[in-house]
């Protein structure tokens, strides 16, 4: 049986698009062919009926991202679990302190260590230091997070687009593989569709065009109000609904006084949010994946979505999706109204994405990486014992005594 030790910064449940691929793959994790220790700082909500083991460390909470925490690797300590684990694969989710520590203890202890690339930070750059200030030390920064892939015997990427983005920030394209994003094609669907979902706050005739995400600044909030605005002046029987929830979802409320916040939303109650809205509007530039993408195609609607990251992949334009320039608020506002007044064309849309989604499944996605764990594991060990081979083969000695070479009698 493979051992891997996973080094997860959020393991509570729903928390975010990182800690919702992880639990899928936890829970489906073939038991009989792995054995999982989890290192992680943020467990799940009911840490005993974790079907893993779980090693909890020290952390810090982050001023600037509420919620999160930076988990502190505690030394000797952790050390000690990880060599009475005795693991096959390190595997760690981000350019962390944990990701840090994995890296270092996969060399010191001659282990093969890889990741999932969950979180296009070079993106996220311009969010927390400005424009000017990813000008001038922008570079510096992207250089320390590639450190984490270039050391990584194996980065999984969720698009090519994602997979291109690293390889020109001088990631070797050896060192990466595209590893997609699915769902459980049953928890989504347009038959979850409650038409008087929202009638006790909008008028039951009102289109409903929804934003599902953390309500951060990195998925584009000052967009998302600005588009809010532009359809608000253009047509009133346009409502948003904004689901999720995060430090800016005061701000929003003060901006947006006639959208609907639901907060946030899991399970059935998310499904039929998804599936009783007319169109999924999604501004966000920095998303690696998108899974709300998915779950707004499997839901059966049509998509407006900004031209970047992994929904620029996931979307044919014109075909599956409508795909805008980033942060082109005139251009966001005249596609969301022409599809919201065009019925024919939406039910096409929708028809076409939700072909699309269903093409991807969860269980496919799953199998593929347990191939992944087991080759990267097995390439790994080959190697080991190739050195160990050759450093037993002892060296031929280069230079020959010419006095105990016997010449040959000739045959006459």
């Amino acid at each position: 049986m493979r051992k891997i030790a996973i080094f997860a910064d959020v393991l509570e449940e729903n928390f975010d698009g990182v800690s919702v691929t992880l639990h899928k793959i936890l829970q489906a994790i073939p038991e009989d062919q792995f054995n999982v220790l989890v290192i992680t700082s943020h467990p799940p909500r009911d840490i005993n009926s974790f079907r893993h083991k779980i090693h909890l460390t020290p952390y810090l909470n982050l001023p600037f991202q509420k919620g999160y925490r930076l988990g502190l690797p505690n030394g000797k300590k952790l050390q000690g679990v990880l060599d009475q684990f005795s693991p096959d694969l390190i595997h760690f989710t981000s350019p962390s302190l944990f990701g840090k520590f994995a890296i270092k203890y996969a060399r010191k202890n001659d282990l093969p260590v890889m990741n999932i690339y969950h979180t296009h930070y070079p993106v996220y750059l311009k969010y927390y230091i400005g424009r000017l200030g990813d000008y001038l030390i922008g570079s510096i920064v992207k250089k320390m997070l590639m450190w984490y892939y270039k050391n990584s015997d194996l980065t999984l990427t969720p698009t090519r687009t994602i997979k291109k983005d690293l390889i020109k920030l001088s990631v070797p394209a050896g060192k990466l593989k595209v590893w997609g994003r699915a769902l459980k094609i049953e928890n989504f669907s347009p038959a979850f569709r409650d038409e008087s979902l929202f009638d006790l706050v909008i008028p039951h005739e009102n289109k409903k065009i929804l934003f599902v995400s953390r309500l951060i600044k990195e998925k584009e909030m000052k967009t998302l109000y600005k588009v809010y605005k532009k359809l608000r002046k253009a047509d009133q029987t346009i409502t948003m609904i904004i689901t999720g929830d995060g430090p800016k979802r005061d701000w929003l409320e003060n901006k947006m006084p006639k959208a609907v916040f639901t907060g946030k939303k899991v399970g059935p109650e998310l499904s039929k949010i998804y599936a009783s809205c007319d169109l999924f509007f999604f501004p966000s530039e920095s998303e690696t994946f998108g899974n709300v993408i998915i779950e707004a195609m499997a839901s059966g609607l049509p998509i407006v979505a900004a031209n970047a990251g992994g929904p620029s992949e996931l979307i044919k334009n014109n075909k599956t999706g409508f795909l805008i320039k980033p942060r082109k608020i005139k251009k966001f506002s005249d596609q969301i109204i022409g599809v919201l007044r065009n019925d024919s064309l939406r039910e096409q849309i929708s028809g076409d994405a939700l072909n699309f989604v269903k093409s991807r499944t969860i269980e496919n996605l799953h199998t593929q990486l347990w191939g992944i764990y087991n080759n990267l594991i097995y390439k790994h060990q080959a190697a080991k014992t190739n050195q160990l081979i050759v450093r037993q083969i002892p060296k031929l000695s280069t230079s020959v005594d010419n006095s105990e070479i016997s010449t040959p009698a000739v045959c006459k």
